[in-house]
């Protein structure tokens, strides 16, 4: 099972994290003193215009202008006064919740797994227009080699009207948490699993979906012996044999206990020396709070329970476990 937030933490948090929590929750406040001065300057400026306004009898509401600036300025000022803050945050709080999982990794509050990584392996059939991400988690840990990080990936369109006028728009490949795993065999092929939407929804159409996309791709849909495999995943490669050899029913068993752990969209895909997952997020899962407090063990659980999520890839799928060697 996936390491657990309880064990040992209570004590690691308290030599550990909650000194430092004790000088950021200051340093916090001392931020909401100075955003609420903003506010107070602005609320005031917007109140002598309308009144300015109203004895030149112009209509008050086009004070309503002044909103937009006063917005403006708000917002950069809470990026100003947040922007160290939350940088401290993760080097002293998110950074501790690394280290007591494994302290010989290394995180990086800005670093990222790279596009590269994400291209090759070949989990979704666009490339990203626009790559981003953080919180990057990379080492050893025990056996496996291991980067992962926050990644959000997005592909452009671009539309014509009647009128020929241009419109460009963006759209989420994945966001989530990306993991980059040594496998330790070498893989000829590639094998990709996706979350199975159109099975659960559509039953016997859904699977007919799913062989027709084949026709579309270079990739087959492959077929295995596990029903319950079969309900919640759709398995893609351009090897049978080779996809039937990686996914043994002990992994495939391990896959269901992760989807049953994380909770959310699971993708993996099996490539070369790697294994890649994607765990499907819409919250950015290491990002301090400015306007609530950090004074909060079960807040600071809530980072140890993402972090075991992500930690948990070895484990669940049994990376540690050198059933294959390299050639």
């Amino acid at each position: 099972m996936t390491a657990q937030p309880s064990n040992g933490f209570d004590a690691y948090y308290a030599r550990e994290i909650r000194p430092v929590l004790r000088k950021l929750e200051r340093t916090r406040k001392r931020i909401l003193l100075k955003l609420f001065t903003v506010v107070v300057i602005v609320g005031v400026l917007l109140s002598v215009t309308a009144l300015i306004l109203v004895l030149n009898r112009i209509p008050p509401a086009f004070a309503a202008i002044g909103l937009v600036p006063g917005l403006i300025i708000f917002f950069a000022a809470n990026h100003y006064f947040t922007k160290r803050y939350k940088a401290q945050f993760k080097l002293h709080v998110i950074g501790k919740v690394v280290g007591f999982f494994d302290p010989s990794l290394t995180y990086e509050a800005t670093g990222a797994v790279s596009s590269g990584h994400f291209v090759n392996s070949q989990m979704f059939d666009r490339r990203p227009d626009r790559y981003s991400g953080e919180d990057r988690v990379h080492g050893v840990m025990g056996k496996t080699r291991i980067n992962f990080s926050e990644v959000h990936a997005e592909y452009k369109q671009v539309t014509y009207d009647s009128k020929g006028r241009r419109t460009e728009s963006w759209h989420t490949i994945f966001k989530g948490l990306f993991f980059v795993g040594d496998f330790n065999k070498e893989i000829k092929g590639t094998t990709v699993v996706h979350p199975d939407v159109a099975e659960r929804l559509l039953g016997r159409v859904g699977k007919m979906l799913q062989s027709f996309s084949t026709v579309l791709g270079s990739s087959e849909l492959i077929k295995l012996e596990d029903p319950e495999f079969e309900k919640y995943f759709v398995v893609y490669g351009d090897d049978q044999v080779e996809a039937r050899y990686i996914l043994t029913p002990n992994l495939m068993r391990r896959i269901l206990e992760f989807r049953k752990v994380t909770g959310h969209g699971l993708h993996l895909s099996f490539r070369g020396q790697n294994v890649y997952v994607g765990i499907s997020s819409d919250h950015d899962m290491f990002e301090p709070r400015v306007f609530r407090t950090v004074w909060s063990k079960r807040l600071i659980k809530s980072y140890v329970a993402d972090m075991a999520m992500a930690m948990g890839v070895v484990e669940e799928l049994n990376l540690n476990r050198r059933i294959w060697t390299k050639r």
